[in-house]
């Protein structure tokens, strides 16, 4: 969080739904918002992915290697969570457009140009 976190601009992260060594976190800031896809690695958090609706999506998550159980029990846990949400906040979610790749710095890998659907 602290990488993107600024004090013109601060960073909410809300809801956030975990299963095992994967989370999605909804987010926004300023106008933005959007779902990011993070791995556990060496017992630490890292973003693998920004994105808007498509992380809602169990296709979308299997799309990305999770077994069918996970990405539907994760997605349910999503929309479970997202429905406490204002819908000008859902809104802003889904404004994300496309998928970015995140590496562990918080920079955008150059191998996955920013925009691109989850094939």
């Amino acid at each position: 969080m602290q990488t993107f976190d600024r004090p013109d601009s601060p960073l909410a992260v809300e809801p956030i739904v975990v299963d095992g060594d994967i989370a999605i976190a909804d987010w926004a800031q300023g106008e933005q918002g959007g779902r990011a896809l993070l791995r556990r690695k060496d017992g630490k958090w890292e973003i693998s992915l920004c994105a808007g609706d498509a992380l809602k999506q169990s296709a979308s998550l299997e799309k990305l290697g999770l077994a069918r159980p996970r990405a539907e029990s994760l997605a349910a846990s999503l929309a479970t969570a997202e429905r406490r949400l204002s819908p000008a906040l859902l809104e802003r979610m889904s404004r994300f457009n496309g998928v970015v790749a995140v590496d562990a710095a918080g920079g955008h890998t150059p191998l996955d140009p920013h925009h691109r659907p989850i094939p």
